[in-house]
């Protein structure tokens, strides 16, 4: 039997993730290509010879641990949790370890003291594979229980409100796709947010598409309003304009009265009356005073 030592974990994880690199891990899963490549890697740093079954079970151990932390902790998302890459611990103050180790996870306590080598390489390799969980089992056994409770699929969250709301579906038979694992699921008051959530963003987009309507509609009745307004002065000018006195120029009167025929000192006198009285010289050019 192939004992590992910390040296040798650190050098398949760098074939790992030079293989992942190089295009030859697919859907999670390393080809042969990759695994012969590791080999060969492994047997010529390590001077040690190696089998493809050898490295297949050490990544199955190395995900298996990988998988009890990373879901503990929730990659390095649980609540006041932090990895120190110094000390190779997930720290949080104690009150936070022991709400976590005697309300939920007594196990948990092991991982306060137990270091954990090469962090950063093992979540670059498989914390994509944890990131919908492997907790709660995998859809395949979640499927056999959602069978025998609908048949309905539930795309929206009108759908999952509404199932959850009559018991036809429960948070755990929630599933998704065949062989992907299943984290712990949220819980109802959170699906609950969620849902309310989106049914205020429904709600607030109406109440927005109704009053841009509104506005624009307002926008519009005060453009007809401006135009009409615009019509009615244009007439209103026009009024205006055809009732306002016509006024003679001193040239035209003088010009008029010479057409006459009359003597100059007539002129001279008619002109002096006419450039003050402008309804005699509307009369003398034969227009009435208004028009």
């Amino acid at each position: 039997m192939l004992m590992w030592t910390p040296q040798m974990d650190e050098f398949f994880l760098q074939a790992m993730l030079t293989q992942q690199y190089h295009g030859n891990r697919i859907d999670g899963t390393f080809t042969s290509t990759a695994y012969t490549n590791m080999v060969n890697e492994l047997h010529e740093k390590l001077n040690m010879n190696f089998s493809k079954s050898h490295l297949k079970n050490r990544l199955k151990t190395l995900k298996d641990h990988f998988a009890q932390y990373y879901d503990l902790f929730r990659g390095v998302g649980l609540s006041g949790f932090a990895w120190n890459s110094e000390t190779k611990l997930f720290e949080a103050d104690n009150e936070v370890w022991d709400s976590l180790i005697e309300v939920s996870k007594p196990d948990a306590i092991k991982w306060k003291t137990k270091k954990i080598h090469n962090y950063n390489e093992l979540a670059e390799l498989f914390a994509k594979d944890r990131a919908i969980g492997a907790a709660a089992g995998t859809a395949k056994e979640k499927k056999k229980q959602w069978s025998k409770t609908t048949s309905d699929q539930t795309e929206t969250l009108e759908d999952v409100d509404r199932l959850l709301s009559t018991n036809k579906v429960t948070l755990e038979n929630l599933i998704v796709d065949d062989d992907v694992f299943i984290s712990s699921m949220p819980s109802l008051e959170e699906v609950q947010m969620n849902l309310n959530s989106s049914k205020n963003k429904k709600r607030k987009y109406e109440e927005d598409e109704s009053m841009t309507l509104k506005i624009m509609s307002s926008l519009e009745a005060v453009g007809d309003a401006i135009k009409e307004g615009n019509a009615i002065l244009k007439d209103s000018n026009i009024i205006m304009e055809r009732s306002r006195q016509r006024v003679y120029s001193g040239d035209e009167i003088y010009n008029e009265l010479e057409l006459l025929n009359l003597e100059p000192n007539i002129i001279s006198k008619a002109y002096l009356l006419l450039i003050k009285d402008q309804d005699s010289a509307q009369a003398l050019f034969g227009c009435p005073a208004r028009i």
